[in-house]
């Protein structure tokens, strides 16, 4: 069963511990799956918080940065 784009950023990026701009960086560099309704929201497919969690960890490692714990 394919899934549906049904979330949000603002409460994607509330679930993965980021901002709202880091889930459209990612978005914009075809790291999350997404698409752009007319108005120009971004709706994402349900549940990449976890993915987006290991995004942001691996390019923390990659610029040397202390991942937080959570």
């Amino acid at each position: 069963m394919a899934q549906e784009f049904t979330e949000l950023s603002g409460p994607l990026a509330r679930a993965s511990g980021v901002s709202q701009a880091c889930i459209g960086r990612l978005a914009n560099e075809g790291l999350l799956e997404c698409i752009r309704l007319s108005n120009g929201t971004r709706l994402l497919r349900a549940g990449q918080a976890e993915r987006v969690r290991k995004l942001v960890a691996e390019r923390m490692v990659k610029a040397r940065r202390p991942v937080a714990n959570t």
